[in-house]
């Protein structure tokens, strides 16, 4: 990944611009055009030139042609020279044919090094008219068509330009020519034409051609990109530089163009979007500000509602934790009683007036708005159709309070009472804020609601541990107080009979009666004020000892230590701890107790084992072993198990295990416990 974003940085810095890319493609355009349109124009030049010679060839054959049909038309031509060849000689005069004159004229041209004619033909008469290979192509070309033949050759280094037309016999060739058929080819006459002028010609139009595309190029080239730089790659740069300010939280950056084009209503849009990405970016600023505000009030009421504190006192801060997060003016909670009154009423920055309206209208004798609805409602106090109110003039109105945001707390399908925030202004109320108040209200009817479950706990255990007390009093100290008075009586008839010794054992039976009933009463109270101390393992080791002391009683105690509780757990592992103890003093005849607690399986296990008596577990009566339920509950009632070993003459062991509060290291599985029995 880094490797491909260093191939796209580098690929950034060496791409060209835009100004450059257009300049390069439409340049690359008009010199493409431009060299078609060139070549071109020099080929039209060339193809003139070529016209131009050829018709200089055909006006030189023409020439020739012409002397000689005149030559034939007058018979021959008689001169006083003789020249190289004549047809015959009379006196100081010599006749020449056609042939002959043609074949002078050439040497004379040949000499002048202008032009060159050649005569020739299949069938010689003279060998200096021997043909060439153009010319004995052209002969044979003749014998199939009579036309003319054409051609450029280059001649020790130089173009020429060679042309050749046929001979046709005529009346005076055949003279000559004896045999031959007037009309038909007899040879041929070519001309050749140098075209060094032509050739310099054309390269001086062919440098001209060039310098001017060139020169033309570069003048539009260089003239497109100024006109592009002007007109686009610098607007674009307003436009990107604007961008990259936007691009970095500057919402403010304007791009001001000029253009009166597409570019300018580019840009005025462009500032138009950063407009409204700045409005934008403020209201969501603000919405975030306001959701982390609505958090926190959250938060805060959440912690509130965690600690231990009185309703009344609950419900006064997370009141105002509603108001600091809304911005309302004031607000009012209502909790309903079982009557349908106002149980507790809490209020922050609400007139008493206004308190009071509000209180007679939660018990019906108010404005009509009011109600257990199971929504939140939102009230204008201007719109006079919402209210029915029986004072004559509305405290809330007559307090400049412009709305009211009604919130009912409930919890399940029971109303507890209702949340009242007052506004002054008229501003209306989002769907976010509708929300954030329903959860606000939601919140308080959980409060609500724990803080009166919690109250229902307590009044529940107190009333179970009034039970306990009262079973533990009626199987200890009421049958112990009966067994005293009975002892009594026995006791006065004894001393009325004057019987000293049986009155002596009677005094020291009821002495160890009450001794008893001393050490079972120190044991409730102590079972009742015992606490966990600032550690666990120091309350269970402060109270075997003391129990040790009291009962006289061995107790071997082992305490892991990974034997974490949760404060609750820890009262009731105490609570078990002492009922055990206390039924093996009364009931098992012990004297040695084993007191245990270890990690097993993820929970802690409590064991006390003694070497008592014993019993038959399966013969445990439902209404008898009070203390063995009383310890089964508790253990039960913080997702605990209970379990009993017990055997006639062999002892007593009991087993609870109770969920940790933090994760430890397991010890090895505890062996099997023989007649395991839950109760």
């Amino acid at each position: 990944m880094l490797a491909m974003q260093n191939f796209l940085s580098r690929k950034k810095r060496h791409s060209l611009n835009l100004g450059a890319r257009l300049t390069l493609s439409i340049g690359s355009s008009i010199i493409l055009i431009s060299l078609g349109l060139f070549t071109w124009l020099y080929h039209l030049q060339e193809k003139q030139a070529m016209r131009q010679i050829e018709t200089q060839a055909d006006a030189l054959l023409t020439e020739m042609l012409i002397l000689r049909d005149w030559v034939a038309q007058y018979g021959d031509v008689w001169t006083t020279q003789p020249g190289s060849h004549f047809v015959e000689g009379e006196g100081p005069f010599y006749r020449k044919s056609p042939g002959m004159v043609t074949k002078e004229i050439s040497v004379i041209s040949n000499a002048r090094e202008n032009f060159h004619f050649h005569i020739t033909s299949l069938e010689l008469k003279n060998p200096e008219n021997a043909p060439d290979a153009f010319e004995l192509e052209a002969l044979h070309k003749f014998e199939q068509a009579p036309t003319t033949v054409s051609q450029i050759e280059e001649i020790n280094g130089e173009r020429y330009f060679r042309q050749m037309v046929p001979l046709f016999t005529q009346a005076s060739c055949l003279e000559c020519h004896p045999g031959a058929q007037i009309g038909e080819v007899r040879g041929g006459i070519s001309v050749l034409v140098p075209m060094a002028e032509v050739d310099a010609s054309l390269a001086q139009g062919r440098l001209a051609l060039g310098g001017t595309a060139v020169l033309l190029t570069t003048l539009m080239t260089g003239l497109l990109y100024w006109l592009v730089r002007r007109m686009v790659v610098r607007p674009l740069d307003q436009l990107r530089g604007a961008a990259a300010a936007m691009g970095q939280g500057n919402y403010q950056a304007n791009c001001t163009l000029q253009t009166g084009d597409e570019l300018q209503l580019l840009g005025e849009t462009f500032n138009q979007m950063a407009g409204n990405l700045h409005q934008y970016q403020d209201s969501l600023h603000q919405q975030i500000s306001q959701r982390t505000k609505e958090l926190n009030a959250l938060a805060e009421m959440a912690l509130i509602i965690s600690r231990s504190q009185d309703l009344k006192t609950v419900l006064s801060e997370a009141l105002a934790q509603a108001l600091q997060a809304t911005d309302m003016a004031g607000g009012i909670i209502h909790l309903v009683g079982p009557s349908g009154g106002v149980a507790i009423s809490v209020q922050h920055g609400v007139p008493p007036a206004v308190v009071h309206c509000m209180s007679r209208a939660v018990t019906s004798e108010g404005c009509s708005f009011w109600g257990s609805n199971h929504s939140l409602q939102v009230i204008n106090l201007k719109e006079n159709s919402y209210l029915s109110c029986q004072e004559i003039t509305c405290p809330a109105i007559a307090h400049n309070y412009q709305g009211l945001i009604v919130v009912p707390l409930h919890s399940g399908s029971q109303a507890l009472g209702t949340l009242t925030l007052l506004q002054r202004e008229e501003t209306a109320v989002s769907p976010e804020q509708h929300q954030f108040i329903t959860c606000l209200g939601n919140q308080l009817g959980v409060a609500v609601a724990n803080a009166r479950f919690q109250e229902e706990i307590e009044r529940l255990a107190i009333l179970e541990e009034r039970g306990r007390i009262a079973r533990e009093l009626h199987d200890s100290l009421a049958q112990t107080l009966s067994w005293l008075h009975l002892k009594m009586d026995m006791l006065t008839q004894t001393l009325e009979e004057g019987n000293i010794l049986q009155t002596r054992q009677e005094a020291q039976d009821v002495q160890q009666v009450v001794n008893q009933a001393c050490f079972e009463v120190r044991e409730s109270i102590d079972g009742l004020r015992i606490q966990p101390a600032d550690s666990f393992s120091r309350a269970v080791t402060d109270y075997v000892t003391e129990f040790s002391r009291r009962s006289r009683l061995t107790v071997h105690l082992s305490i892991g230590d990974a034997c974490r509780l949760s404060p609750v757990v820890e009262i009731e592992a105490l609570r078990i701890l002492q009922e055990a103890l206390t039924n093996i003093f009364k009931h098992a005849q012990a004297s040695e107790i084993a007191v245990a607690f270890h990690r097993y399986n993820g929970a802690v296990e409590l064991s006390v084992r003694d070497n008592g008596r014993g019993f038959e577990p399966t013969a445990v009566s439902p209404n008898g072993h009070y203390g063995l339920h009383i310890m089964q509950e508790r253990a039960e009632r913080v997702a605990g198990t209970f379990y009993l070993e017990s055997a006639p003459n062999h002892g007593t062991q009991i087993i609870v295990r109770l969920p940790a509060d933090q994760d430890g290291t397991a010890v090895p599985h505890h062996t099997a416990l023989p007649q395991e029995v839950a109760l």
